[in-house]
């Protein structure tokens, strides 16, 4: 017999992503949950925004009912429970349901001899050679380098760092192309620090993982003894929050680059895998980032164990940088001015990462409270940090704006090196 599970008194939506798409010219949401990929999204109507919007756990089903009936909505009592057993079965609502499947899914990853590959067949493809054809193509497109990497010239200074991005490679292949072009063309380094975003809260905030990352041309193996120092050097739990790179896809395809150069994987370098979470809420108002004790910490931390590295060392930040649009919340479809001072500011965010200046940086991005919502906030910051230690410049190698065919939203993103 299935386990019962009652419906939550107040029901509470789950932190999920919720965005529009356009099925056969009626508008629908999407809801899914991006701490796990594994968790089927599900389709609801546009109108259910305003049931969604109401479930904060602060109301019971007849008031919910009343409240819906005050903003002119015809949802009755029962098609509304019958909505909210829909979400509360998908895994959407808080309560013991989303409890069972969460624990479930932690048990299956630490279990798990290794990290999954868990977006492939979706971001990009799951069979060895369709996914080397794609990188390929990504090298050779208009808007990539224009050629495939050439052999390694000996000598050639491995780089201190790359910036890449973590978009899914069908609309960003030919971007991370330049900085892992740059990759493969230099003495490869022992080991790759991979600083990733994390879209979903972080324990500890800053996140490794021992295991390593499958991918479909084989795994990459994750430094267990570098991350052992590391996270004595920090002095908190860097293990704490290591469920987060379950569903987590920013890493996952830096995997897939650095093992398709054969760079990383079996018989050549492992990873250092670690997820950022963001340093909103964090900063006091006109801080800075180094004036949070866990932040200065994980930073001396990692310029002291790398100052202690005799290996070849490239540090790697997985990241986007703007998302505007109706889809992440903006008032505003997405045109050519908007894009013009998106590409403005991309610009000065990106002169002053590659200066380096950190402080500059994360002031310019929270001059306007991060309007531009930049997917790479915190894995910037460290780098920028790192390379400014270190006394190391960086170089734009390509900057990208992908816009929506129906206008709704843009990413932008964008490959840089440290050499």
């Amino acid at each position: 017999m299935a386990e019962a599970f009652p419906l939550a008194d107040r029901p509470r939506l789950r932190p999920v992503e919720i965005f529009p798409v356009n099925d056969a010219g009626q508008r629908m949401l999407v809801l899914r949950d991006p701490s796990d990929p594994s968790i089927r999204p599900i389709v609801v109507s546009d109108g259910a925004a305003q049931v969604l919007m109401l479930l904060d756990g602060q109301r019971n089903l007849p008031e919910l009912t009343t409240a819906l009936t005050l903003r002119g909505s015809m949802i009755g009592p029962t098609q509304l429970r019958s909505f909210l057993e829909r979400l509360d079965q998908a895994g959407f609502l808080e309560g013991a349901r989303a409890e069972k499947y969460g624990s479930e899914r932690v048990a299956r990853f630490r279990a798990a001899p290794v990290r999954q590959a868990v977006h492939a067949a979706g971001a990009y493809p799951a069979g060895a050679t369709e996914l080397a054809r794609m990188l390929a193509k990504g090298y050779l497109d208009a808007v990539g380098p224009g050629e495939l990497p050439r052999p390694r010239q000996p000598g050639t200074p491995t780089p201190r760092a790359i910036i890449a991005p973590h978009v899914d490679l069908h609309r960003g292949a030919p971007t991370y192309s330049w900085a892992y072009k740059e990759v493969a063309e230099a003495e490869p380094a022992e080991l790759y620090v991979v600083l990733g975003t994390c879209h979903t809260p972080v324990k500890g905030h800053f996140a490794a993982t021992k295991k390593p990352y499958d991918t479909p041309l084989g795994a990459v193996p994750s430094d267990a003894a570098f991350l052992d120092r590391l996270g004595r050097a920090c002095g908190f739990d860097l293990f704490e929050g290591e469920f987060s790179h379950a569903g987590e896809h920013s890493i996952e395809f830096q995997a897939v680059y650095l093992r398709s150069l054969g760079v990383a994987g079996e018989g050549a370098a492992p990873m250092a895998p670690i997820l950022c979470d963001s340093l909103h809420g964090m900063v006091p108002p006109r801080g800075t980032p180094r004036e949070v004790p866990l932040v200065a910490r994980f930073v001396d931390a990692l310029l002291e164990t790398l100052a202690s590295e005799r290996r070849r060392v490239t540090l790697v930040a997985a990241v986007d940088l703007a998302h505007v649009g109706t889809r992440f919340g903006d008032a505003w479809r997405v045109d050519a001015a908007h894009m013009q001072d998106i590409n403005v500011a991309d610009h000065e965010l990106l002169r002053l990462a590659l200066q380096p200046d950190a402080d500059a940086y994360y002031a310019h991005v929270m001059r306007d409270d991060d309007a531009r919502r930049i997917c790479g906030f915190t894995p910037i910051y460290v780098l920028t940090a790192l390379m400014q230690a270190q006394q190391r410049r960086g170089d734009l190698l390509r900057y990208t704006q992908w816009v929506d065919t129906d206008g709704s939203s843009s990413v932008t993103f964008a490959s840089a090196i440290y050499r």
